[in-house]
């Protein structure tokens, strides 16, 4: 399997390519299976949802793919860990209310204040943030995601920076553990909503 990891601009075939392999790898995924419980309602918002987180990490991060688009990490840089409001008007984010039904958008707005205060809790230096990493169901376990993930993971080593995410799958933590990830703090909302995991991953050569 060919794992060249390559960052990309986010041209409109680029963030197509992209939306389809984040829409199949997070179909059954916790987080997703929360905020939109109806399969057809999941499978139809989730590709104009990643169209639209990926045109803004085009903007304000780092889009990293394989060369036969089987995967994708987005990353968000230092100087922008939150979304910027800028860029939410930009990328067509702020029109995510009127798309979604009123049970759809309360279950995302306390999934975000949980992401929201975990991240802060966890880390308030400058970092780098892991947003998302996915790969086509068919592809995983194959060592692509760990690719994807090493490839922001060295840039952020060069620079002598820490890197976050927050992952609502109990299943992953151990993948990140293994990439130099240590668990920093929990948070879960009322049931039946999913817990949140806060990982922080130190530059390699340093202490901590």
């Amino acid at each position: 399997m060919n794992n060249r990891i390559k960052k990309i601009q986010g041209n409109r075939l680029e963030i197509t390519h992209c939306a389809e392999i984040l829409s199949s790898a997070f179909m059954t995924d916790p987080f997703y299976n929360f905020v939109f419980p109806d399969a057809e309602r999941r499978a139809r918002l989730l590709p104009w949802l990643s169209r639209k987180l990926l045109a803004y990490a085009a903007r304000y991060g780092l889009i990293f793919t394989d060369a036969n688009f089987q995967g994708v990490s987005i990353w968000l840089g230092p100087d922008h860990t939150e979304l910027l409001p800028i860029g939410i008007f930009q990328t067509g984010l702020f029109i995510f209310p009127f798309k979604v039904s009123r049970l759809e958008f309360k279950r995302s707005t306390t999934l975000a204040q949980v992401s929201n205060h975990l991240h802060k809790q966890v880390i308030s230096t400058p970092h780098y943030y892991l947003q998302v990493v996915g790969v086509e169901p068919s592809q995983q376990g194959k060592g692509l995601g760990r690719a994807l993930v090493q490839a922001g993971l060295s840039l952020a080593d060069e620079l002598k920076m820490p890197c976050y995410l927050e992952t609502y799958n109990s299943d992953n933590l151990g993948f990140y553990g293994s990439l130099g990830f240590k668990v920093m703090g929990s948070e879960k909302a009322l049931l039946p909503a999913p817990s949140a995991w806060g990982l922080l991953r130190e530059p390699k050569g340093t202490c901590g």
